[in-house]
């Protein structure tokens, strides 16, 4: 395929072509910016695949918004905002941060506002004509809310908001 114009590539065969270039000269350390974007699920656990296995002798700086990247690749991780490193750890440690701490209601979409004025809310989502609301405290909100298991999406916009607890940073392993 030496000869093949690049541009004729499907989008994983160009990201697999640019780590391929990264790995020329034996790096230490590998920078990927937003590496599974527009791929589709076959070719985005191929990339992961490639990524962990290229991550067990080089140092992989993994730079994305795709939350499920993170939580499948990186053994550590750090959520920067505004050019500031807000939370640092592991993300299945900080996911248990918020154990017992993460709540769900739904509420119409005219009631969002005033559901945002009076709870912690983290993050809002539609499904089915309807708005999720995920709220993070110690106890149950109000009646009508449920526990949910967080996820890392969760810590990601608790901290986001200022919601998450600096004390809820993980120390690294000694």
């Amino acid at each position: 395929m030496r000869k093949q114009n690049l541009s004729s590539f499907s989008g994983g065969m160009r990201q697999r072509f640019g780590i391929a270039q990264a790995l020329l000269g034996n790096p230490r350390l590998i920078v990927v910016d937003e590496p599974t974007a527009g791929l589709d699920p076959e070719e985005r656990v191929r990339f992961h695949n490639l990524l962990a296995e290229i991550g067990e002798n080089v140092i992989v700086i993994l730079s994305t918004h795709i939350v499920s990247d993170v939580s499948e690749l990186c053994g550590q991780m750090a959520i920067i905002d505004k050019g500031r490193v807000l939370l640092t750890g592991r993300p299945l440690e900080l996911t248990r941060t918020l154990a017992g701490r993460v709540w769900q209601t739904t509420v119409a979409r005219t009631d969002l506002e005033a559901a945002k004025a009076a709870y912690p809310v983290i993050s809002t989502r539609l499904l089915a004509g309807r708005t999720l609301v995920n709220v993070v405290g110690d106890e149950r909100p109000a009646a009508g809310f449920e526990p949910v298991a967080p996820t890392l999406e969760d810590v990601y916009f608790a901290t986001i908001a200022g919601r998450l607890d600096a004390t809820a940073r993980i120390p690294e392993p000694a």
